[in-house]
């Protein structure tokens, strides 16, 4: 094991890739975009068709769309606020938007290289931004697990519910129970926690020997460290963590709802509830992201699923709320990002980024 400091800089990235990965992994991006803009999604509706639907919303769907979208973005920031002593709102909500507009548009860990570099700026500590970081990405991905179950009992009060929806529903469920059990077993054993960081170790050492990457030093010791940061923050702030993180996805969940009841996909094409079970799924299916804010993909594995749900019916609505939908929670970020980059840079002028390194052993 090995006892030396660790940069976080060696954490987020261990290798700087060549000029040619970048061109192959640029290529093999722009492929898959055009593969699903170019080819899939004009398989549900034409792209005019699509616009027409759009353009069905009006004044009063716009602002309340923009009131959720802030909502959401101010939920996202005032996680760490709950595990972060002194960092505070404002300066929360600067770094979360700068660290979106990064990770959104630009491949691999962009988002979280900035955001540590501007809690590094405001002076708070390495160990700050490890566990605000690690905790809040444990319990956001418990809550995303913990939807479909939800989605279930929802369904189960429902008269009418189509058999489409309820399969959905219930393959979400097996990787939501297989992830809690996984998660209860890391809690409740050290011993489990390290067997299972060195299995998850060896697999992830060897898909970063695909892109030639060399190997992270020990995956044992970073889940035994997350099972410790996880046993704290469950103690002092789980209830202000969960509070906050299910008013996250309650909101986002609204904005899917109104972006598409916006433009005509009514209670008769799907429901409430049904729209729910389908943003439960797809929550579940997105948590790996290949593409910057999962763009493309997370597109057509929501008009996918809500056009399975709807019997195929209503193809233009359901587009075209999909592409509302995005527009305010993956363009939103990045243009709340652009609005506050010149505000933190004004925050942080002159306070260069000190160094900071995680120990180990």
């Amino acid at each position: 094991m090995a006892d030396g400091p660790v940069t976080p800089a060696e954490l987020l990235d261990a290798k700087k890739a060549s000029p040619v990965q970048v061109l192959v992994r640029l290529a093999l991006t722009l492929v898959l975009l055009y593969l699903i803009f170019g080819v899939l999604i004009p398989g549900f509706a034409s792209y005019s068709d699509i616009w027409a639907s759009i353009k069905r919303l009006d004044a009063a769907g716009f602002a309340v769309l923009v009131c959720l979208t802030g909502l959401v973005e101010t939920l996202k920031s005032l996680s760490p606020v709950v595990l972060v002593d002194g960092l505070g709102l404002r300066r929360s909500f600067l770094a979360q938007e700068t660290s979106a507009m990064v990770s959104y548009t630009v491949p691999g860990p962009s988002g979280t290289a900035m955001r540590y570099v501007t809690y590094r700026r405001y002076g708070l500590g390495t160990d700050d931004f490890g566990r605000s970081t690690v905790v809040t990405s444990l319990w956001d991905t418990a809550t995303v697990l913990l939807m479909p179950c939800l989605a279930i009992g929802l369904l189960s009060a429902q008269a009418d519910v189509p058999g489409r929806v309820v399969w959905l529903t219930l393959i979400a469920l097996a990787a939501t129970v297989t992830g809690i059990v996984v998660v209860a077993l890391i809690l409740r054993s050290e011993r489990f926690a390290r067997g299972f960081g060195e299995r998850l170790g060896r697999f992830v050492n060897w898909a970063r020997g695909v892109v030639r990457r060399p190997k992270p030093q020990d995956y044992a010791d970073m889940v035994a460290g997350f099972r410790g940061d996880l046993r704290d923050s469950l103690r002092r702030h789980w209830r202000g963590m969960t509070a906050v993180i299910l008013a996250k996805e309650l909101v986002v969940y609204l904005v899917l709802l109104v972006s598409l009841r916006s433009v005509g996909a009514g209670r008769g094409l799907l429901t409430a509830v049904e729209v729910f079970a389908v943003y439960a799924v797809v929550k579940v299916a997105t948590m790996v992201q290949i593409t910057p804010g999962g763009v493309g993909i997370t597109e057509t594995l929501y008009i996918s699923a809500l056009l399975w749900a709807s019997g195929g019916a209503g193809e233009d609505a359901i587009v075209g709320g999909v592409f509302v939908f995005r527009m305010f929670t993956y363009l939103g970020p990045i243009l709340l990002g652009l609005v506050c980059w010149p505000v933190l840079g004004r925050v942080v002028r002159g306070r260069p980024a000190r160094p900071g390194v995680i120990r180990r052993g």
